[in-house]
């Protein structure tokens, strides 16, 4: 399948046919009625439908989802939906297993019109395991997501989703982080198992994040930690790339008590270059691996005593740490790499006093 990019509009070639897409003046998505034989006929359409936008001739056109089978089905919608979407490897690969195994098998093959909100609560509370809070809530999210799309293009009057309270999740288990005092006994354990969980539980790091680091992003002199890439995997193979959303590129304060156990590390690693991983794999050049991190994170898990926590609850130490020294809703976020509606707000305020000021109060708690 090919495309061709111009100044205006799209072209793509499937096997035998061209189609031709634009953005129409109210941002709206748009696709020629029909396909065309050969692309220079296509290439007309688009330059005839950008003649009309000039001319401010252009409307919306009618769209006929009942009759497009590539549209019309809650199937075909959704599957062109998450191919046009930017997403990371690992995070399309989730989407598309919820999509197949937990969306399409009973909703399918429903009409996009035809999907009312009763149809939703019955495949919300009948399809979805409640012993499975989360996955049910990523499902009903994703969908929720996808027919918001459908809607913000014209093609249903209304999202149906409205399951009250779907979005949420109760806790199943209580979280006790863990404390200062635990967190410094990992400096006794070789460098390269602890100060990757050290990250974790001081700066909030994410275990691909942390995989992720390259040599570059550690700023000791600054005292910031530069979170800019993250490792996954997915099908076999593995993938660095940007953090799953854009609230992940983000920089965080180190603690200045970790400063000099980081800056020992950095010196012991064989010369490697900016670019090199900051936790190398056995080669030297990839990074380390998942299987090398939860061997560290096990061997933290028996210097501190705490076999409850797993390695993102790491994260929910450094969380209420940082609580703890009267962190504000803004830094929190900010230092944890959430995406919310209020990112706008969060970088307005969680600015580099705030973040240093963060780091050193943290750094204050391993003496209580």
């Amino acid at each position: 399948m090919a495309h061709g990019r111009r100044s205006f509009g799209s072209i793509e070639q499937r096997s035998g046919y061209f189609r031709a897409r634009y953005v129409g003046p109210d941002q709206g998505r748009y696709e020629a009625p029909h396909a065309f034989v050969s692309k220079i006929d296509a290439e007309y359409w688009l330059a005839e439908t950008h003649r009309e936008i000039v001319r401010e001739e252009w409307r919306p056109p009618q769209k006929d989802v009942d009759n497009d089978p590539d549209v019309g089905s809650v199937a075909g919608y959704a599957r062109r939906c998450l191919a046009e979407r930017d997403l990371t490897p690992r995070t399309r690969e989730e989407y598309d297993k919820i999509l197949e195994h937990l969306i399409l098998p009973t909703l399918g093959t429903v009409q996009l019109r035809q999907l009312d909100p009763d149809r939703v609560r019955h495949w919300y509370s009948t399809v979805l395991s409640e012993d499975r809070p989360t996955q049910r809530k990523h499902a009903y999210s994703l969908l929720r997501s996808i027919l918001r799309e459908a809607e913000e293009e014209g093609l249903i009057q209304r999202n149906p989703c409205r399951v009250r309270n779907a979005g949420r999740v109760r806790r199943t288990r209580d979280i006790e982080p863990a404390s200062p005092a635990e967190l410094n006994r990992l400096l006794d354990l070789p460098p390269r198992q602890g100060l990757p969980v050290l990250l974790a539980g001081w700066c909030g790091l994410r275990a691909g994040e942390v995989r992720g680091l390259r040599r570059r992003d550690l700023d000791l002199a600054e005292g910031v930690v530069h979170v800019r890439q993250a490792v996954t995997r997915t099908k076999g193979q593995t993938h660095v790339g940007p953090p799953k959303t854009h609230a992940g590129v983000r920089d965080v304060g180190i603690p200045p008590h970790l400063i000099g156990h980081l800056a020992k590390y950095v010196a012991s690693i064989p010369v490697a270059g900016r670019d090199g991983y900051l936790f190398p794999g056995r080669d030297g050049i990839s990074p380390m691996s998942e299987k090398a991190l939860r061997y560290a994170y096990a061997q933290a898990r028996k210097i501190t005593g705490r076999s409850d926590l797993t390695f993102h609850d790491m994260r929910h130490s450094a969380a209420s740490l940082a609580g703890m020294t009267g962190a504000t809703t803004a830094e929190l976020k900010a230092m944890m790499g959430h995406a919310t509606a209020g990112m706008v707000e969060r970088y307005q305020h969680a600015n580099r006093t705030s973040r240093s000021r963060l780091a050193e109060n943290m750094s204050k708690l391993v003496d209580l």
